[in-house]
């Protein structure tokens, strides 16, 4: 099976939250940085070792009082690495249980220690996974945090080829309407939203990334649909899907 890292950090696994983007997340001082996602309402500070969540007046983001969990790393490429959950000894990850703030108010917890430097990012979750949040520091902690899921799932998808192809193809035909595919945007999008790396090329030569799906739009019809990948030894494998039974997967010629 494929993982499903794209909709997190590459520790998703231990942590199911990461799946709203927010824009900051501060600590490392007295001075508090902050930081408020609009969608779900949230704001998080951070100053020294203190943390607050707070929700604004029309948050629907989980429910007051009950049990959540806040995080922060000042290394973000370690956190999204990781392999199992990080101790909240190591000195590049604090973490600390909060209790779920009600609608325009807060809570305020102790993180397991004070960073020794800013956070690059924070992650806030309700213990029940209702409500979920990534704080990202800057807008280049976020690109940086994409780049390294992205090579992740790219190198994961190389090394499994027909898997992938197998998984995006099935995820296609859950698409079918009428006994037809949607348009190849609408498929990418799909396939996409399975937690696997995926992009359109026009046909085979537009297959240059390595680990990366493609949807072949120049032989994609409502009818058929076609990906490939470039695997870990360099080979296009492809897959034929129709709108009913198995994909045929197969090695493209050089």
């Amino acid at each position: 099976m494929i993982s499903r890292r794209s909709r997190a950090l590459a520790c998703a696994s231990f942590l199911p939250v990461l799946a709203v983007g927010v824009a900051a997340c501060g600590g490392g001082s007295a001075d508090p940085k902050s930081a408020t996602d609009q969608a779900s309402g949230i704001t998080v500070s951070v100053a020294g070792d203190q943390v607050t969540l707070k929700r604004t007046a029309k948050s629907t983001a989980g429910t007051a009082g009950t049990s959540g969990q806040v995080s922060c790393t000042d290394d973000y490429a370690k956190l999204v690495n990781a392999k199992a959950q990080p101790a909240p000894t190591q000195p590049w990850y604090s973490a600390t249980l909060i209790t779920w703030p009600a609608a325009n108010k807060e809570s305020t917890a102790t993180l397991s220690h004070e960073l020794k430097s800013d956070p690059e990012l924070c992650i806030a979750q309700t213990s029940d996974s209702s409500a979920q949040a990534i704080v990202y520091f800057s807008a280049t902690v976020k690109a940086g945090v994409q780049k390294l899921q992205a090579d992740g799932m790219r190198n994961q998808q190389a090394a499994q080829a027909s898997t992938a192809l197998k998984a995006a193809a099935q995820a296609a035909v859950a698409t079918v309407s009428k006994g037809s595919f949607p348009a190849a945007s609408s498929l990418v999008q799909t396939i996409s939203g399975q937690g696997l790396y995926v992009k359109q090329a026009a046909d085979l030569t537009g297959v240059t990334e390595t680990g990366t799906l493609y949807v072949i739009t120049g032989s994609t019809t409502t009818k058929k649909l076609v990906v490939a990948l470039k695997d870990s030894k360099g080979a296009v494998q492809t897959a034929t899907q129709g709108v009913k039974g198995s994909a045929k997967v197969a090695t493209a010629k050089p």
